[in-house]
Formats: structure tokens, C-alpha cells, sequence
């Protein structure tokens, strides 16, 4: 007798045949007595070790012995003033109801899931989410909103400039899209050396200064 299989067999012949807490425990009780005498075609065991083991009353315990005997869980024959003689009826063969099919859920495409920019970055730009970035994006969502910032991430996609620098550029710079930004964080723009400094033309005789805007 396998001890697992006998006790897998059991549970699975509670799901059509339920029993009582008690008139299980009893069962798993003497399933443990059977294996400690080495699993003995007959083996006995007296009701004063029964009432011990499951903490209830000798009378609790043969009200319980004969559900088991009524359900063909196990055979009994009493023997007087002596302990009585067990057998228990083998479970291992009995064959499992056959589950039921579960429903098949539709799948749901990746594309018609919703995201919020962050995972539409780890998702199509690939690699995982550096707190970097993960600012940045949280700074494009505060000045452009989530549908803007998803918008130009699905043309970075579309036309392979996968690149927080170039949603950054398009965010801030529509006109020139996906233009170098310069140290100022200006996308799109040169600057030229010259520009913002004013010229200065001297005024010849005066010994004064002309200042060109």
C-alpha cells in the first residue's frame, strides 16, 4: 500500500463522497496506525488509543467507525474485550473524475492593452526603465500629459529613433523633430558663437564708443 496515493485517492473520492471532519480524521488515524505496523492487510488498534488520538468521546469515535464501514472505507471486526481488527479498503486505484475543461480566455494582444508611457517604454524601446529616464518621462507626462507623451513615443517607434533625446526633441521642439539638443537642453536650435554678444564700433575723433545691437 502507498501511503501518498492511498491518502490522494482518499481526497479525491471526498469530492463525490463528502465526509464529516471527525470520519476523516478517524480515517487519517488509522491510515498512520496501518503504517507504523507496516502496512498489515489486518492490523488492530483498541478504542482507548482511538479516543486519545483524536481527543473525543469512545462513543464519538464508534459512531464515526461505521460511517467509514458503511462507505466501504474500511472493514471491522470487533473481538470482545480485546481490540478490535482493522482493514482498510485500498484507495490507489480508484480512478479521478476527469476534470473539467477550463474556459478559454481571449487573449488579449499587447497592442490593445493600455499603458501609461513608462511601461510603453520598457515595452517598445526595450531594456528596463533606469530612474533617469524614468524621470524624465515623468517630467514629459507633468508638462505634456500621458496621451501626448504616448503619441510621440509611438512615432519614435514607427520611424526607429527609440531614444528618450528624441521624444525629448519633439516634446519641446515640434517644429524641428528630433533635432540635437544643446547644453541648455535647447532642441532643434545652433547657437552661434556671436549670438547675444552686442558689437562695438568706435566713433572715430569723439574717443567714444558706438555699442551695435
Amino acid at each position: 500500500m502507498n501511503y501518498l496515493k492511498e491518502i490522494n485517492g482518499f481526497m479525491r473520492w471526498l469530492e463525490t463522497s463528502p465526509l464529516k471532519p471527525t470520519t476523516q480524521a478517524l480515517w487519517l488515524q488509522l491510515m498512520d496506525i496501518n503504517n507504523g505496523c507496516s502496512w498489515r492487510e489486518w492490523f488492530t488498534v483498541s478504542n482507548t488509543t482511538l479516543v486519545a488520538r483524536l481527543n473525543v468521546s469512545e462513543k464519538t469515535v464508534l459512531e464515526h467507525r461505521k460511517i467509514l464501514v458503511e462507505t466501504g472505507r474500511i472493514e471491522y471486526i470487533p473481538q470482545g474485550k480485546r481490540a478490535g481488527r482493522y482493514r482498510i479498503i485500498s484507495l490507489e486505484n480508484v480512478a479521478s473524475p476527469v476534470p473539467e475543461k477550463p474556459k478559454e480566455e481571449k487573449t488579449t494582444r499587447q497592442e490593445d492593452k493600455p499603458m501609461n508611457p513608462f511601461e510603453f517604454f520598457e515595452s517598445r524601446f526595450g531594456g528596463t526603465l533606469s530612474p533617469i529616464n524614468a524621470q524624465k518621462i515623468g517630467q514629459f507626462i507633468d508638462d505634456h500629459g500621458e496621451e501626448k507623451v504616448i503619441e510621440v513615443m509611438k512615432e519614435a517607434v514607427e520611424k526607429n529613433k527609440k531614444s528618450i533625446g528624441w521624444v525629448s526633441a519633439v516634446l519641446y521642439n515640434p517644429i524641428n523633430k528630433g533635432g540635437k539638443q544643446d547644453a541648455k537642453g535647447n532642441a532643434g536650435r545652433s547657437v552661434s558663437k556671436n549670438e547675444g554678444k552686442s558689437k562695438v564700433t568706435p566713433i572715430f575723433g569723439t574717443g567714444r564708443l558706438r555699442r551695435n545691437v
